[in-house]
C-alpha cells in the first residue's frame, strides 16, 4: 500500500509539472489577454482529474513502469518487483497492459475507481494463496520481495 501512495504522489507530480508546463508554452505562445480562459480551462482539468481519477495517468505508468523495469518507483522504493506468477520472470507485453488495464482504467468511472482500489486491496489482504490483488490475479502476476532475509543464506542453515 506504501509504494501505491508513493506511485500516486510521483503521479500528482507529473500531472502537475505537464499542466504548468503547457500553462507557460501556451501563455508565452499568446500573451495577449489568454490568461483568464487558460486559467479557467487548466482548473476544469484538474476537476475532471479529480472527479473520474486517474485511470489513463495510472495506466501508463504502470504499464511503462512494469514492462520496462518491472516495478514503479514506489515498488522500487519499497523493494517489490511484479514477476509471472507461473515462473517468476519478467512480465510480458500483454501481461503488463493487461495487469495495468484491471488497476488503472476503473479510476475513469466516477468515484468506482476508489471503490476498486479498496476491493482490490482487501482481495490482497484476504488469505487467497499467494496473496495477489484481483489486477494480479487476473494478469498471472504477483508481487515479490527484493530484499533479502536478514540473517545467513539458506545454505549455511543446519
Amino acid at each position: 500500500m506504501v509504494a501505491r501512495i508513493v506511485d500516486y504522489i510521483v503521479l500528482a507530480v507529473f500531472a502537475f509539472a505537464f499542466f504548468l508546463v503547457v500553462t507557460l508554452v501556451i501563455s508565452a505562445a499568446n500573451p495577449e489577454g489568454l490568461e483568464a480562459q487558460l486559467s479557467e480551462d487548466y482548473y476544469n482539468v484538474w476537476a475532471m482529474l479529480w472527479f473520474f481519477g486517474w485511470g489513463i495517468l495510472l495506466f501508463f505508468y504502470d504499464w511503462l513502469f512494469h514492462i520496462a523495469w518491472g516495478r514503479t518507483l514506489g515498488q522500487l522504493l519499497m523493494g517489490l518487483r511484479v514477476v509471472r506468477a507461473e515462473d517468476g520472470g519478467r512480465l510480458r507485453q500483454g501481461q503488463a497492459v493487461g495487469r495495468a488495464a484491471l488497476f488503472g482504467l476503473p479510476h475513469s468511472v466516477l468515484c468506482l475507481g476508489h471503490v476498486w482500489v479498496v476491493v482490490d486491496c482487501l482481495f490482497a489482504g484476504s488469505e487467497n494463496g499467494r496473496r495477489q490483488a484481483l489486477h494480479d490475479k487476473a494478469a498471472r502476476t504477483m508481487v515479490v520481495s527484493t530484499r533479502r532475509p536478514a540473517g545467513p543464506p539458506p545454505y549455511y542453515a543446519a
